[in-house]
Parts: C-alpha cells; structure tokens; sequence
C-alpha cells in the first residue's frame, strides 16, 4: 500500500494537528463550539432534508408510513452517527497513543418497533432499544495494547456515552413565518 495514503499516515498526520490544535486553544474553554444541524420537510416527499454545514443528507421512511425509501430512516441515521463517533474516538486514541491500525470497523445495530406510532399497542419503546456496538480493528499492535484501545474507547466516545448518560434535551417552539 502507498505509504502517503495508508491508514498509518493518516494517524500520524492527526497526532500532529491534534497537538498544534491543543497548542494554539491554550485551554479546553476555548475549543468550545456552537455545532447546528436543521431539518426541514416541505414537498410531497415528505422526505426530510437535513443540513449540516454544506452538507445535506436526505432522511425518509419507508412505504407503512408513507414514505418513498430515499434515504435512511432516524433510527439508522443515529446508528451511523453512533458507528461514525465510535470509529474516530478509536482513530483518535490510537492518534494519541501512537497505536498503529490498518483498519476500524464499526457496526451498531438496534431494535426498533414504530408500532405505537400507528396506533398500534405493543410492550416495546417507541425509540431503538437495545443498542448494540460491534468492532474490528486491525493492527499489528500487541493484544494487550488494543484491549486498552477498545476500553478507552467504549470511555470515552462521547456521543455513546450521551446515549448511555441522556441530557435533557430542550425543545423551543419558534414561530412560522
């Protein structure tokens, strides 16, 4: 593999920005950011268009409630955000500590059940449940070190943790136009 283009590189090349962005913020209260992601639905679609910076990604449901299948549903996209966090936390650990990998995979999988939201009863809740994480890295580290890299990790990852440790979340009303 070409050695500028390898997954090694890319470590070390993060270290590097990684140490220069601690050097010039000085202090952790200066990192902190304002990060925005909006959503809109506004035609026959229904479908759900959500901005991010200037990125969009398109959401949608599937046929049972009226959607066209366009794109991922919620709950897959909170899997993906999950998987997606969880595999740079492992990037960023293995940056910091200098861990060489060859590749990280991460997979999340839920249940999910809509039912009570087509009014249907059911014992199960109406958001996923019984989130699983599963992961492969690949390294020719010594076992040892990569059982400190999944338990720093599975510690660290900050939007897991959100889902194991919930915040309240607020929801303010703003008027149309």
């Amino acid at each position: 593999m070409n050695e500028e283009r390898s997954l090694e590189q890319y470590l070390k090349n993060k270290a590097a920005a990684m140490a220069e962005a601690a050097k010039a913020a000085g202090s952790g209260d200066s990192m902190r950011e304002t990060v925005r992601a909006e959503c809109s639905a506004s035609d026959l679609t229904g479908v759900r268009r959500v901005k991010i910076r200037d990125f969009q990604l398109v959401s949608d449901s599937g046929p049972a409630f009226g959607g066209f299948s366009l794109g991922p549903s919620s709950p897959e996209m909170l899997l993906g955000v999950l998987a997606s966090c969880l595999t740079h936390t492992y990037l960023i650990g293995a940056a910091r500590q200098g861990i060489p990998l060859d590749d990280v995979r991460v997979r999340f999988e839920a249940e999910n059940n809509d039912a009570a939201f087509l009014g249907l009863e059911t014992a199960d809740p109406p958001y996923p449940f019984n989130i699983r994480a599963f992961v492969r890295v690949e390294s020719p580290a010594a076992g040892e070190v990569i059982a400190g890299l999944h338990e720093w990790a599975a510690q660290s990852c900050p939007l897991t943790r959100l889902v194991r440790e919930p915040l309240t979340v607020t929801i303010s009303v703003e008027a149309g136009e």
